[in-house]
């Protein structure tokens, strides 16, 4: 036995059911991943056969009772680097991801400075690859995220953004978007659109309706993102551009991105695992960790939102991992930031609530965050493929675990799930042929 697991070049798995969600199949098999690539799926996959000269270089993992799935992918994440590295910073990103069972996530460019330049791009990339970790740059739409002046779309493109958005803020001037899906057209790029009417939105902290009232808390109305929502639904239809709305949180919105499907826009979005998972009454206790953008509506909301997933208007589920210092959340919740960590708890968050408590088939389930942002952000990621580079989430399924604030191995630790039990834990993480996270 080496001292560092990931110095092993062969695994082998065995035992398992392994999710495809790419055809929408699970079966029993085994896998094995020579020299960091999978080599074999294979019913039974014999040790002693195998085309390795070295046997003590392979680890074997006993994969029975665990369901084996393609790495998640997390299409929204904040990392706070650079910036604000004391709440996040890309190493320790990458290590609660590769807890959580992601080996691939796209970060936002709401950093500081925002990363609107081909230097900070390049940055994120050489980081990320220094650590053997795929990391996939958002690039601002516009300057500094004042939503004024647009980027250069062809530099940010060829420098290694996958996609443009000014997450965090939204564009409100319509020209200005206008004429950034005409140029993101024009180069390819896909538009990831926070969509948030400010006068609707500018001094509230949580969802408009009976808990904002009873709680003397000034609310957010669904107006504020349904009416941005609409426009940006007119523009891609009159342009032709590629958008997808990310954290979609009201029943207006998924009717609206239902419509626009069926005529023919080119859109898709996502919602976030406490968008699924909870509805307003949560705000009875004050507690920030639930105080996010846009805010955890009403139960009709949440119920729409889980419908619009079985009926496959919702492609995805993201985090919007968004860490924050203690500081900035212990307070009242007036001046508490925005915003609650997901990367740990976005597996068993929607496991949990979409599989066990909805009934929704597991492959489709695991392709919410494995093949389908994949196919969206246009990466090679989310699919077991013989030939491809082996990124492997192994879980078990029938674990409970009671989510604990110390338990949190981000820098931050502002999670809604705090003191809520989940089902299935990340037992193994496989990430470019080695094994880097062992649950023990």
């Amino acid at each position: 036995m080496k001292n560092n697991l990931s110095e092993y070049k062969n695994i082998l798995i065995k035992s398992g059911k392994v999710i495809d969600p790419v055809r929408k199949k699970e079966f029993d098999s085994d896998i094995f991943i020579k020299e960091g690539r999978i080599s074999k799926i294979d019913k039974k996959i014999e040790f002693e056969n195998l085309d390795i000269a070295d046997k003590n270089d392979i680890f074997v993992i006993d994969a029975s009772g665990f369901i084996i799935s393609p790495g998640f992918v997390d299409m929204h994440v904040h990392l706070r680097d650079p910036g604000n590295e004391d709440e996040e910073d890309i190493k320790s990103g990458i290590s609660a991801a590769l807890k959580g069972g992601i080996t691939a996530i796209a970060c936002m460019p709401n950093t500081e400075p925002p990363i609107d330049s081909e230097h900070l791009v390049k940055y994120i990339i050489e980081s990320a690859a220094k650590l053997d970790y795929k990391i996939f740059p958002i690039a601002a739409m516009t300057k500094k995220i004042k939503g004024k002046e647009i980027t250069e779309f062809g530099i940010l493109k060829r420098a290694g953004a996958i996609a443009l958005s000014d997450d965090g803020r939204c564009v409100a001037n319509s020209r200005i978007m206008y004429e950034i899906m005409e140029y993101a057209r024009q180069f390819k790029l896909l538009l990831i659109l926070h969509e948030e009417d400010y006068s609707f939105s500018e001094y509230g902290l949580v969802h408009e309706g009976y808990f904002s009232s009873k709680l003397g808390l000034d609310g957010i109305s669904y107006l504020s993102e349904d009416l941005v929502v609409a426009r940006d639904i007119i523009l891609a239809k009159y342009t032709g551009a590629r958008i997808h709305i990310t954290h979609v949180s009201s029943k207006n919105s998924v009717k609206m991105i239902k419509k626009a499907k069926e005529n023919d826009v080119n859109i898709t979005c996502d919602v976030t695992p406490h968008h699924l998972f909870f509805n307003d009454s949560c705000l009875t206790d004050f507690n920030t960790n639930f105080k996010v953008k846009p805010p955890i509506r009403s139960e009709e909301d949440r119920k729409a939102i889980i419908a619009g997933i079985k009926e496959g208007v919702i492609d995805a589920v993201a985090s919007d991992h968004a860490p924050h210092l203690e500081t900035e959340k212990n307070t009242t919740f007036k001046e508490a930031s925005f915003g609650a960590i997901g990367l740990e708890t976005l597996f068993s968050a929607c496991y949990t609530k979409l599989y066990k408590q909805e009934g929704i088939k597991l492959p489709d389930v695991i392709s919410l965050f494995t093949s389908s942002p994949s196919n969206i952000l246009d990466i090679e990621s989310g699919s077991l493929k013989i030939g491809n580079k082996a990124d492997i989430t192994i879980f078990n399924p029938d674990k409970i675990n009671k989510i604990r604030k110390q338990d949190f191995i981000s820098k931050s630790a502002n999670s809604p799930f705090i003191g809520e039990s989940l089902f299935g834990e990340v037992v193994y993480t496989i990430n470019n042929g080695k094994l880097v996270f062992k649950n023990d």
